[in-house]
């Protein structure tokens, strides 16, 4: 069987039928767990090509095994060269172990859509006459292919092309080049591992048998009845077997039949090619117009022979009338036929999977089977623009989008860090790729009970946001548990413990006066309790910390604010703010004299910015639950102890807003319940994760155990990218996690076995549920490498030994 194609312009190919097909790169689309009104559009929304559409065309699904670059690998994150030596250093030692990780068979899914251009013949001009009469005699006489590409046939081909592509644009990812071209014929003769580094690219060309050897490294191709035999130049051999489908269910529902999708979840890799064509209303309404008239006429010769008609008979008839409505409504005619790939090295296990994957179609009403003989023309049905391997099967165009083609159960970036995986697919995750490339928000939800694995991700997380040249300040409310990235890299500590020796100054935290005067009132706000209801409080704490704020900058402090107030308590202008102001002064005075006063009384300017800053709060009394914060049930140490947290937030906040833009800013808060429980708390988060984490490159890192303590989580819920979410058994949690996801929370309680709900419970450690920049849901396993982060990061008593670092 003579190699289908004969040429190819750009994204056209040519095959030896004188037709045209545009190959384009179907876009993949987020779908598993989103709500029912979402995975509707998704599939109505490459139907609607189809109801646009006249001709033939191929649905390509190609998995393709990765092969990692460390260098490639490392500028695709956005790692610099001109990091400190210590952090290049442990940036190589990541790569080198990624490289080995996904040398394990990762692979990822590419989806190509394939169309036939309209052309009309050319035969008007006596010039292309001549010509084409001419290449049929020369290929007649030399039994060679015959070249009927025309320079004016190939213009008529481009226009159609532009044409076409400005209406289906929407569900592509752009057209395909000759790197993807490259990949689609390689494909095809070498399923099993990594492929050959692709040819130098070029924009046209023939298929001469040169090129065809070039593309497919001269392997030898030898078919069997049942199989096909390739041997590479190495002289290693693979098997492919294939599947094709004779009849398929005479309907699926719109939703929940995604079968093409599905070939994701196997272990093995399988590849598809889904052939179909469109017919117009008024050239199907023919057709099934007379099918319809044939079936009749079956049925009445059967009754006058008394004898009952086929059930397919009667069946076609009835469905026949059916059809017809609708395609006098305006629906096109669709048929397809679908051909599946399996390869792989033993011949037995090959034979094996096929078997497997045959038996779960066919239990779900798809008669699937291994086709014998035609084996070659099973694998040509891959190439863009080849006939199919089996007979069409009229169906409607819904049938084809229903089978979830475009559908993609794929997490994460595309490119990036090295988060875990999704099935064999690695999950990216670049840090600062959701503002810069799609202009959402770089913030991250994170929540899960304790041994689920929430700790080890935002530690690892952070940790590609400094081997990414970033600057990293993490706020540690409890635990002390983020010291363990000074085993990694250099780090700035700054204890506010009540032991600790650090000096914070409220009126010098920003570089800004204004900024700087806010965070003092805020802090005095939660300090002094000033609640909306003492209006007197408010004021004449406000006018004191205007009058520190006229002081020079070496006389604003916390000490300045408490002779203020005193001088306004002498005051009888105003008696009431005289006695507000007398309140205030003692509870500052309070505070000063207590175990958090040195603390915050110091006078020095905190302008001292490192790579990476770590706040422990470890000791401080601070709110035990969501609940008594949210009803006011607090005492005045814990509200000190949440004064201190809401300094260290702004200390963060500080870091995001003064540097520059390029520079990328993660800010860790661990149990961000207490922040966001408290009104000043919940503006600053509102702040980073509105402006900060769209504008300014910053990427909050938002943590708890349980999502459903964080006041105002609907506002967090829309303005993050990024939320994983583990292990959890409380029902209310897991509604509120569902929530979090994007996801239908009555839908997903009613699933029975493949719900959120029900999964939630079943997460073990190290999994969870994530959602994308992208809104893709999917499970995650996250998978620290290199390996000793598992060590370094693991901060349970009795687990923090010494670390090899190696690859």
């Amino acid at each position: 069987m003579k190699f289908p194609l004969i040429a190819f312009k750009n994204n056209i190919v040519f095959n030896n039928q004188g037709e045209a097909y545009a190959v384009y790169r179907l876009k993949g689309e987020a779908y598993n767990h989103l709500p029912l009104a979402e995975r509707q559009i998704v599939i109505k929304r490459l139907e609607e090509v189809f109801y646009g559409y006249e001709g033939k065309g191929q649905i390509l699904l190609l998995c393709e095994e990765l092969r990692l670059d460390e260098g490639g690998y490392l500028a695709a994150a956005g790692v610099s060269y001109d990091l400190p030596r210590e952090v290049a250093l442990e940036a190589s030692r990541h790569a080198r172990s990624v490289r080995q990780a996904l040398s394990y068979g990762a692979r990822r899914r590419r989806r190509y859509l394939v169309l036939q251009l309209r052309l009309e013949p050319q035969l008007d001009d006596i010039k292309t006459l001549l010509a084409e009469a001419r290449d049929l005699a020369v290929g007649t006489f030399l039994r060679s292919e015959k070249w009927l590409l025309s320079p004016r046939r190939l213009q008529e081909a481009l226009e159609a092309e532009k044409e076409l592509y400005h209406r289906i644009r929407n569900i592509t990812a752009g057209r395909a080049d000759f790197g993807d071209l490259d990949f689609i014929i390689r494909r095809n003769t070498r399923r099993v591992g990594i492929l050959s580094p692709p040819l130098p690219s070029r924009n046209a060309g023939r298929f001469t048998p040169a090129l065809i050897s070039a593309f497919s490294d001269g392997c030898l191709l030898e078919e069997h009845p049942s199989y096909i035999a390739i041997t590479e130049g190495s002289d290693e051999t693979h098997y492919q077997v294939f599947i094709t489908f004779p009849d398929l269910p005479k309907s699926i529902p719109e939703i929940g039949a995604e079968w093409l999708a599905s070939l994701d979840i196997n272990e093995a890799a399988i590849d598809a090619v889904v052939h179909f064509r469109i017919t117009r209303p008024f050239k199907a309404k023919k057709a099934t117009e007379s099918r319809r008239r044939f079936l009749r006429g079956q049925i009445e010769e059967a009754l006058r022979g008394r004898d009952e008609p086929s059930l397919d008979e009667e069946y076609g008839l009835t469905e026949g009338r059916f059809l017809e409505s609708k395609i006098q409504a305006g629906q096109p005619l669709a048929a397809i036929a679908v051909t599946l790939a399996v390869a792989g090295k033993d011949l037995k296990e090959v034979r094996a999977t096929a078997a497997k994957t045959i038996e779960r179609h066919t239990s779900s009403g798809y008669r699937a089977v291994r086709p014998v003989g035609d084996q070659i023309k099973c694998l040509y049905s891959f190439l863009p623009g080849a006939p199919p391997a089996a007979s069409l099967i009229e169906c409607d165009p819904g049938f084809i989008a229903a089978a979830g083609p475009h559908i993609s159960l794929e997490t994460g970036d595309g490119k990036g860090f090295f988060l875990g995986w999704s099935g064999a697919a690695p999950v990216w995750w670049r840090p600062g790729y959701a503002a810069r490339e799609l202009g959402r928000s770089n913030a991250v939800f994170i929540t899960g009970g304790l041994g689920g694995g929430k700790s080890m991700t935002i530690k690892t997380m952070g940790y590609f946001i400094r081997l990414a040249g970033g600057v990293l300040f993490v706020i540690d409310p409890k635990k002390n548990e983020y010291r363990a990235y000074e085993r990694l890299f250099p780090i700035k500590r700054i204890d506010l413990s009540p032991g600790g020796d650090r000096e914070l100054n409220p009126f010098m935290l920003a570089a800004d006066e204004r900024r700087a005067k806010g965070i003092a009132l805020d802090f005095l706000s939660i300090a002094l309790n000033l609640r909306d209801d003492n209006d007197v409080r408010r004021v004449a704490v406000s006018q004191a910390v205007e009058r520190v704020a006229t002081r020079p900058p070496a006389e604003r402090n916390l000490q300045a604010c408490l002779e203020e107030l005193n001088r306004m308590a002498r005051e009888k202008a105003h008696p009431q703010v005289a006695r507000e102001a007398g309140q205030c002064a003692l509870l500052l005075e309070s505070l000063r004299d207590g175990s958090l006063g040195h603390l915050v009384f110091g006078k020095e300017k905190e302008n001292e910015i490192a790579p990476v800053t770590v706040v422990s709060l470890q000791g401080l009394p601070l709110p035990r639950t969501a609940q008594n914060l949210l009803a006011g049930r607090i005492t005045e140490s814990e509200r000190q102890g949440l004064g201190m947290l809401y300094l260290a937030a702004a200390m963060a906040r500080e870091v995001a807003f003064s540097l520059p833009a390029h520079i990328i800013k993660g800010q860790i808060f661990d149990e961000v319940w207490m922040l966001a429980g408290i009104s000043e708390g919940a503006r600053l988060l509102d702040e980073l994760i509105r402006m900060g984490a769209r504008s300014y490159n910053a990427i909050p890192i938002l943590a708890t155990q349980n999502a459903s303590d964080v006041a105002g989580i609907q506002t967090i819920k829309n303005n993050v990218s990024y939320v994983l979410c583990f292990r959890a058994q409380d029902k209310s949690e897991i509604r509120s996690n569902i929530e979090l996801l994007g996801a239908d929370v009555e839908e997903e309680e009613g699933k029975k076995g493949a719900g959120l709900a029900n999964l939630f419970r079943s997460l073990e450690s190290g999994w969870c549920l994530m959602k994308d920049a992208l809104g893709r849901i999917g499970q995650v396993y996250i998978d620290p490498r290199p390996e000793y982060l598992l060590q370094v990061f693991d901060t349970t008593p009795g687990k923090e030994g010494e670390v090899t670092k190696s690859g």
